[in-house]
């Protein structure tokens, strides 16, 4: 299978150990260089490292991945790329990453389904090169900390993932029933639309659609909700389902939601992988 993408590389000397220097250019170069020199083993225990250090840098996510693809760790490597993924800036890589290794897992399939033994090669991701991007964590005092469980927390992202989960349940209930108003209102004004469409131009195409399309059917299944640091953009993903008349298709799609006032709606929304 051919990659697309190559990894991006610096040179330096590579050694095991997270360095105890401060900038984080050499620490990633020197990760970088566990990569070129393909010792998987290493590079895996040091971006590990990176990661618990910097649990929210995407650079170390990405490329912990890479490695962890590497070795075929497929489900580690696509944990790692889903929680890195929120990010706007690196959007492109870690979708393709993604993208790439749902298309090894559909050829493993497709192959153990012939029942033949095909020597499929493990794709090369793209690592990312520099770390211009940090998110950082809140601050959260003693007084804060022991005041908040585990449990209290873990109790509010199950929350926030069932609302996630219903807001999707209407956009495809007023989808089936062609409501273009009530369907347009779960997308944000800064929506971005796909195949470089203006939102002017998605708004008439979507409007024309829901209003000539009949007997549609969609169901999703499969579905997974991730969130950045602080709970304001989650990406869900799921399996949708859609049927229109004769027509019917299958994908794995990624629907981006941003909290605007109080109010999650959709920022992007992206098929991955056709079924």
């Amino acid at each position: 299978m051919r990659s697309v993408l190559c990894l991006l590389f610096f040179v330096g000397v590579a050694q095991a150990e997270v360095p105890s220097v401060q900038n984080q250019d050499e620490q990633l170069k020197l990760g970088l260089n566990l990569i070129q020199d393909k010792k998987y083993q290493q590079a895996e225990t040091y971006f590990e490292e990176l990661k618990t250090q910097y649990p929210t840098q995407i650079t170390y996510l990405n490329n912990l991945a890479v490695v962890q693809m590497a070795l075929g760790k497929t489900e580690d490597a696509l944990t790692n790329l889903k929680a890195a993924m929120v990010s706007d800036k690196y959007f492109s890589v870690t979708q393709k990453n993604i993208s790439d290794i749902y298309a090894y897992m559909a050829s493993q399939a497709y192959s153990k389904a012939l029942e033949k033994q095909q020597n499929i090669p493990l794709p090369n991701l793209a690592s990312i090169s520099d770390i211009k991007i940090v998110l950082v964590a809140k601050e959260v005092t003693v007084e804060e900390e022991s005041s908040t469980t585990e449990l209290s927390q873990e109790e509010t992202d199950k929350q926030l993932k069932e609302l996630i989960e219903a807001k999707a349940s209407v956009w495809a209930q007023s989808w089936m029933k062609g409501d273009s108003k009530a369907y347009i209102s779960n997308y944000s004004k800064t929506f971005k639309p796909a195949d470089n469409l203006t939102y002017q131009d998605w708004l008439a195409q979507r409007r024309y659609r829901l209003r000539h399309s009949k007997q549609v059917e969609v169901s999703y299944n499969q579905s997974n909700v991730f969130f950045n640091l602080d709970k304001t953009t989650a990406v869900m993903e799921f399996v949708q389902n859609y049927k229109a008349g004769a027509y019917q298709d299958k994908v794995r799609k990624q629907l981006y939601w941003q909290l605007e006032d109080d109010s999650w709606l959709i920022s992007r929304e992206q098929v991955i992988e056709k079924l």
